[in-house]
């Protein structure tokens, strides 16, 4: 009874490994178990506990980029909640690398995740990578938006790096009136594990200020 057990969850492995991820249950589940650890983050550890479950999905799903796209992010997000780990950020570039093999990989999405990355170098050492990586975030949140202009993420990171930018850096768009285009962008959104959807309680925060 038990061999005969054992050959069951064998074969409804290798059942759910040769449907597409995205009609797999088994696959949708972990990615959803994983972004709910994600939306609900208080700590570094809860994104340890996210980007180990992401790593167990990308081993089991080497097809889908969305898995080693999300390891990327929550190592990039636990630098923003305090981490102060350049190891954190090689690792998300590492897996941001890895992305350009993925033909199905968002590309509008990776670069908006790369100049997110590029940000937080700065924020680790602004006096050091400031003037270092400034550019990289432009040229990311631009290739990002020629890509598909209807990103909110990118929207609105890009609207956020520029106002801190001087002046003569700006592009001349209007900080406010960007903010309420990507909260528009992000109403239209429907959250699912096929695309990304984070990005929108960050939007919320920062663009307070504007009515």
């Amino acid at each position: 009874m038990r061999t005969f057990k054992l050959y069951l969850c064998i074969a409804v492995i290798t059942l759910s490994l040769g449907l597409s991820a995205q009609s797999n249950p088994v696959y949708k589940q972990a990615v959803e178990k994983g972004l709910a650890i994600i939306d609900s983050a208080k700590s570094v550890k809860d994104l340890s506990s996210a980007l180990n479950r992401f790593e167990r999905i990308s081993m089991m799903y080497t097809d889908e980029w969305l898995p080693p796209y999300y390891m990327a992010y929550a190592d990039i997000l636990s630098v923003y909640m305090g981490q102060k780990s350049e190891k954190a950020l090689e690792n998300a570039k590492t897996n941001l690398d890895k992305l350009g093999s993925f033909e199905k990989a968002d590309k509008s999405e990776v670069n908006t995740l790369l100049g997110y990355y590029y940000m937080a170098l700065i924020m680790l050492d602004p006096a050091t990578n400031g003037q270092k990586y400034f550019n990289n975030v432009n040229i990311s949140f631009s290739k990002a938006l020629e890509q598909n202009p209807d990103n909110p993420r990118a929207v609105c990171l890009s609207a956020f790096f520029e106002q801190n930018l001087p002046e003569g850096l700006r592009s001349g768009k209007d900080f406010c009136t960007e903010m309420n285009r990507a909260k528009e962008l992000y109403a239209k959104e429907q959250k699912s594990v096929e695309k990304p959807y984070w990005g929108e309680s960050f939007l919320n925060m920062v663009s307070a200020k504007c009515k």
